[in-house]
């Protein structure tokens, strides 16, 4: 059976509260779905820092990773979420000899940025995981603006998605980022935390 990987939008790396917990979300572009990928705290600011425009004196593992990579020419063809099993996602390093490396999503995340590679992820795993979200919601919790123009939203309900089964995921996302219900309703002005949440997200390699 042949595997179909979608290129997917990089949007940065979110700390959820209370716990402090971080993850990279990826955007679907087809139906407005996210896919949250939890990482290690080390790694995520590591990758935040970059962002932000941070470089340290020495060159970092990846940074030289990343030179030995492309020094005798382009050598990385696709970075790639494979596979996921409980809450825990693989990536992959595909070279353009169609040589595969297992890698861990944070180190697929910070090559992708240096060598100007977009990631993509098997599309199964995506109908299995990814999240609708409407354009509201989208801005309001990760700060993704979507172009207005890209598309007629005229005739289209105002639920989040048109369906109980959409808002129900998207209401159980928020979830798992240790945003309850109740705040998924809250009044800003009153600029309330989330409730504590018990529970680890899966660590992902």
């Amino acid at each position: 059976m042949n595997t179909h990987f979608v290129e997917l939008e990089f949007h940065g790396i979110h700390t959820m509260e209370p716990e402090g917990f971080t993850c990279a979300i990826f955007r679907w572009e087809e139906g407005n779905k996210i896919l949250p990928v939890w990482l290690d705290q080390d790694d995520a600011l590591k990758i935040q820092a970059y962002h932000a425009g941070f470089s340290p004196r020495r060159p970092t593992s990846h940074e030289l990773l990343a030179e030995a990579f492309t020094r005798n020419g382009p050598w990385v063809s696709n970075l790639r979420i494979v596979s996921h099993f409980e809450g825990v996602y693989m990536a992959s390093i595909i070279t353009s000899e169609g040589e595969e490396f297992d890698a861990r999503p944070s180190d697929v995340i910070m090559l992708s940025e240096l060598l100007e590679v977009p990631i993509s992820a098997d599309e199964e795993i995506l109908q299995q995981t990814a999240v609708f979200v409407n354009d509201e919601n989208l801005e309001a919790y990760f700060g993704i603006v979507i172009d207005a123009t890209a598309g007629d939203s005229d005739g289209f309900p105002e639920s989040a998605s048109g369906n109980a089964q959409a808002d129900a995921d998207f209401q159980q996302l928020m979830q798992s980022l240790g945003v309850t219900e109740d705040d998924l309703f809250i009044d800003t002005d009153q600029g309330t935390a989330p409730d504590d949440q018990d529970g680890n997200p899966g660590e992902n390699r």
